[in-house]
């Protein structure tokens, strides 16, 4: 199986005045195409720190992380923008979308940002949120959204460029159990395509049978792999 990021002895520091506190401890992780893989643990125990990393936007101090057959600390900060910008897609729990902008024309941003004419990449952004489910929608502003329909306008942005890794921080933690439950289908869909991983981050024990994979962080190390079987098993010991 092909792999969308190898983790390997992975360290990062923090500085606080004149001493330093140690937030992830060498860490090893496997991150695999084809898979739809969850990141839980406890509130502080470094889970938006290690994606921050895998993803490239926070420099470590030490280990390394290759990202889709690239080593990340061979990169040059602007390699690593227009890396993201590629091949990795991002879907937050906050949708950031552009209140003066329609659901295409969020959608379609990435494609602007890289150069696609406007009329391009909002036709490209409608065609994906049509085939997620926002048929008659992709004209409504956000506010005119209900918030499923906000983050399926945030899942197609996150799509539209094509990426490799879709890296989720908590996207179903402001949903209903309905809507979040639908949200992950299309995150399942997404994931078991064979050249695309999908990296989630969540305390949502709703949403666990979603997943392939289920690693389990505390104080900043990684101290279990698991299906999601093994996991809800023993989170109901």
């Amino acid at each position: 199986m092909q792999h969308a990021a190898i983790i390997h002895q992975l360290v990062k520091d923090f500085p606080v005045g004149d001493e330093s506190i140690r937030v992830l401890h060498a860490i090893d992780a496997e991150i695999r195409m084809g898979e739809l893989t969850m990141l839980v643990g406890p509130s502080g125990c470094g889970k938006t720190t290690l994606i921050s990393a895998i993803s490239g936007i926070l420099s470590v101090t030490s280990g390394e992380i290759d990202i889709l057959g690239r080593r990340l600390s061979s990169m040059s900060d602007k390699q690593k923008v227009l890396f993201r910008r590629e091949l990795i897609g991002f879907i937050f729990q906050q949708y950031n979308l552009l209140p003066a902008l329609t659901a295409a024309e969020n959608a379609a941003m990435p494609l602007i940002a890289a150069g696609l004419s406007h009329s391009e990449a909002v036709r490209r952004a409608a065609e994906i949120l049509e085939h997620i489910g926002m048929n008659g929608q992709t004209e409504k502003l956000p506010r005119q959204l209900s918030g499923g329909q906000q983050q399926r306008v945030a899942i197609a942005r996150a799509l539209v460029h094509n990426p490799k890794l879709i890296v989720c921080d908590e996207p179903t933690a402001a949903l209903d159990a309905k809507t979040g439950h639908a949200v992950m289908e299309i995150l399942r869909t997404i994931a078991n395509d064979t050249h695309r991983a999908v990296l989630i981050v969540t305390h949502d024990n709703r949403i666990y049978p979603f997943a392939d994979r289920i690693l389990e962080m505390s104080d900043g190390r990684i101290i279990g792999d698991y299906t999601a079987e093994a996991f809800m098993v023993k989170e109901k010991l």
